[in-house]
């Protein structure tokens, strides 16, 4: 028995006990529990096995990024892309256990938390069960664990919407600190995606249910946590604070100049009625579910919807060959809807049909959840066993030596120095661990599409920096139909001034650094055409002949380009009498930058490696029928010495 002032110890913890299960159960709702079990359930059936590493386009970037990480290359100052530091996130490869790991993080999180959300919101409708099979079937159709970097922003969405839908102040805090949490890294996985989830978040805190000192809290901590998030996986990455500024204005330029430069047809006109009729299903559903609610919530939904939609429209359709994934990315957007709690029927209706476009439009997803689950296994078994993995990189490795080309002969030259590889086939820098790889700013010579990128690049490549060596792989056709030899301009003619070439190895040249052997440019000509009129190029003997274009661009057209995409300029050359005309995509982002047209019998490259001259050009296209608009070109020669 206890006497009175005195405190019974055990009594104190049943207290304490009590008081912390009542604030975990006004933090997280009853049901958290069978909702995270479903959830994990749903994306564990969907999980993906290793992908294969090869060659190409979208594997050497990715490689090239997971090598920059591993060595801690720098970004800003020294390395820019479209992806940022952790762009290796969203693709879940074999390459380095460190990047394999957080890939796999990255994955999960993003893959549970749409689930999550999904199981939440559909629970209220259908129960628990038909809960998860949506989350499951959604996720399936989506292959979201496929893309994490680009399906994070349909989680941040969710969790937008749910912030504005819960009236529990935990609840909410908690939403707002997984939403900054998220932006944080994702800024730093795919820049544009960071972004949109960004502006999710502030037009969340603008929305949600509270008031005055309340709402600056909440509002405070969220911006805490979203650059505590970018700090610490900024520092993570290896990365320097002084070069923050650098970073942020390079991926500016990237994101300006993305639509112009990376705009591509549709293989079908059928795609674009396809995708106004997911939009439509997506908006229907939408104004469904907030058409009872206040005005200022309506207003804020809105916004999210627009802003969100249109950022996913111009990543999924300016290429041309993204669609795909808009059509992924819509389906789940539709199912998200559910945490808005529309009308039952509406919801089923939207899913029905949103589900049927994108399997009309898209491929059709591979759906094994006893293999996914084997999948999963493998990869952490994988991870925790060093030897294991070293295996699985290695005979990766020694396919590409064998079924890909990756010509040893070549870079046996190149041993003990440092090099970088053009275009891109940056996936030699993780075959070849012995390599030194240096490679220019800009990750892939098509992405240098604005002046300053393209400055970036030339300057590296002139300056004392510079690699050792450079090794190209010739292209009959660039990236998007452009001419390899003028993509990106200065760059090109900066490795022409610098490099010599001292062996080909096929398919391989190798370029070696040598003082620069040009002049500076002297004008020789300055020409005023309009689009669809031929131009002939003046040929100076014995020197390189560039060419800069001043274009004016119609008022409609920069509109076009606002919402998607500007209509494309095409440039045709003519180059030795009796040979035809090749027409190829123009980047207007890198038209006032010097264009090499003609170069001298000095360059001293092998055929494949050497431009053709140009005789006549000819610009068409940017929104100008032939005979209007303004084209300005100045001419320039430089003498070139033999090395």
């Amino acid at each position: 028995m206890t006497g009175l002032g005195t405190r019974d110890p055990l009594a104190s913890m049943v207290r304490t006990g009590r008081a912390s299960r009542a604030r975990l159960a006004g933090y997280l709702p009853s049901s958290w529990a069978s909702t995270t079990v479903v959830a994990l359930a749903a994306t564990l059936l969907n999980w993906p096995g290793w992908e294969q590493i090869r060659n190409g386009l979208d594997p050497s970037w990715e490689a090239g990024l997971a090598v920059a990480f591993t060595h801690h290359l720098q970004w800003g100052a020294h390395l820019d892309f479209t992806y940022g530091p952790y762009g290796f996130a969203g693709f879940i490869e074999p390459l380095y256990r460190s990047t394999a790991l957080i890939a796999i993080l990255y994955v999960f999180a993003v893959t549970w938390l749409l689930a999550a959300l999904l199981v939440a919101g559909a629970r209220r409708c259908w129960g628990l069960g038909a809960a998860g099979v949506l989350a499951w079937g959604a996720i399936a159709l989506s292959w979201a664990v496929l893309r994490a970097a680009d399906f994070g922003s349909v989680a941040g969405l969710g969790l937008a919407l749910a912030i504005l839908e819960t009236g529990r102040p935990e609840v909410r805090r908690m939403m707002t600190t997984a939403l900054a949490m998220l932006a944080g890294f994702a800024i730093l996985v795919k820049i544009n995606t960071g972004v949109v989830l960004v502006g999710l978040l502030a037009l969340a805190l603008l929305g949600m249910d509270e008031r005055g000192s309340q709402r600056m809290r909440t509002a405070g901590q969220a911006v805490a946590t979203l650059a505590c998030a970018f700090v610490i996986s900024w520092a993570a990455a290896g990365q320097s604070f002084t070069h923050l500024a650098s970073f942020a204005y390079a991926s500016l330029s990237l994101s300006l100049g993305y639509s112009a430069a990376m705009g591509g047809r549709l293989s079908d006109v059928s795609i674009a009625w396809s995708a106004l009729a997911i939009s439509m299903v997506a908006v229907l559903v939408y104004a469904s579910a907030v058409y009872h609610r206040p005005r200022r919530h309506q207003i804020v939904v809105s916004l999210m919807l627009l802003g969100w939609g249109w950022a996913v429209v111009k990543d999924s359709f300016v290429g041309g060959n993204h669609f795909p994934g808009f059509f992924r990315i819509m389906s789940v957007a539709v199912a998200m809807v559910c945490v808005c709690r529309p009308p039952r029927w509406a919801l089923a209706a939207a899913l029905m049909v949103a589900f049927a476009i994108t399997l009309t439009a898209a491929p059709e997803p591979v759906v094994n959840p006893i293999g996914s689950l084997h999948a999963l296994s493998t990869e952490l078994a994988d991870l925790v066993q060093p030897g294991q993995f070293a295996q699985l990189t290695q005979a990766s490795r020694e396919r590409l030596d064998r079924d890909e080309h990756l010509d040893r002969p070549a870079l046996a030259l190149l041993a003990g120095r440092t090099l970088a590889i053009e275009p891109w086939e940056d996936i030699v820098a993780w075959a070849d661990p012995s390599a030194s790889w240096d490679p220019e700013p800009v990750v892939q010579s098509y992405s240098a599409y604005t002046t300053f990128l393209d400055d970036l690049d030339a300057s590296f490549v002139a300056s004392a920096r510079a690699p050792q060596d450079i090794l190209y792989w010739p292209l009959r056709y660039g990236f998007d139909a452009r001419d390899p030899f003028m993509d990106p301009p200065s760059t090109t003619e900066a490795i022409y001034c610098h490099y010599v070439q001292v062996a080909v190895e096929k398919p391989w040249q190798v370029l070696q650094r040598v003082p620069d052997r040009c002049r500076p440019p002297v004008t020789i000509g300055k020409v005023r055409a309009r689009f669809g009129q031929l131009v002939k190029v003046p040929n100076v003997a014995g020197r390189m002949v560039l060419a800069r274009f001043s274009l004016a661009q119609p008022f409609l057209s920069r509109v076009e380009e606002l919402l998607l995409k500007p209509p494309a300029v095409h440039l045709t050359i003519w180059g030795a009498p009796g040979t035809s005309p090749v027409t190829y995509n123009f980047v207007t982002g890198t038209a006032s930058d010097e264009h090499v047209l003609i170069v001298p019998v000095a360059l001293g490259y092998a055929s494949p490696f050497t431009p053709p001259t140009v005789r006549h050009l000819e610009l068409t296209g940017g929104g100008w029928k032939a005979g209007h608009g303004t084209v300005v070109i100045t001419f320039q020669a430089v003498n070139m010495a033999r090395h």
